[in-house]
């Protein structure tokens, strides 16, 4: 399926609102796992006092940040294309090169978070049939799957804030009628995957 999502189209807007409810429910997560990690480990050495717990803690944070993202990741590769495309309109500067560094950082993120998702499909294609949710032969692989997906998550957090102002920008400067600095080429469209949680 082609990508024929809008700049600044209702559906634009919608797929941002789920990406501030990201963004705000994913530091409130990291802000308890601090918490949790500063009182239940030793200050020197940064050991956990119990690693079982501080394990079972970790994976809770994994899969609290993944259902956190769950809408935005039907649609993350979206929200990156069309940033990339703003971009591409908006006059070089040193800014607009952070920002453009941001979104390629989004973007290897998602790309990464399907790869994820996509190998734990196999694996859970392959698991026997006495593997259901609930048991430990399912669940062990699928906190491994959300562990490696924490860290392209928390690239979203960091980063995410950086499509609300280039879509900032993109606006202004279609208001003004400013020139850009360049006129790039828009880049072709590219597969929209939906890919739906982990479960």
């Amino acid at each position: 399926m082609t990508i024929s999502l809008e700049p600044g189209s209702e559906e634009h807007w919608l797929y941002l609102r789920q990406l501030a409810h990201y963004l705000r429910h994913s530091r409130q997560i990291l802000t308890a796992w601090d918490h949790y990690s500063a009182r239940h480990s030793d200050s020197a050495t940064f050991q956990p006092y119990d690693e079982d717990a501080y394990g079972r803690r970790q994976q809770q944070r994994d899969a609290d940040t993944l259902a956190a993202f769950g809408r935005v990741h039907y649609h993350a590769d979206e929200l990156v294309y069309i940033a990339e495309q703003q971009l591409a309109q908006l006059p070089t500067s040193g800014r607009t090169r952070r920002y453009a560094w941001q979104v390629r950082e989004l973007h290897e993120a998602t790309d990464r978070l399907y790869a994820v998702y996509d190998d734990w499909l196999t694996v859970r294609a392959a698991l026997p049939e006495s593997a259901q949710p609930g048991t430990t032969a399912y669940e062990e692989p699928l906190a491994e799957s959300h562990a490696e997906a924490w860290h392209y998550l928390n690239q979203w957090a960091i980063h995410g804030q950086a499509l609300f102002t280039v879509n900032a920008l993109a606006a202004r400067q279609s208001k003004t009628g400013a020139p850009t600095a360049v006129a790039a080429t828009p880049a072709p469209a590219v597969a929209a995957r939906v890919r739906r949680g982990a479960r």
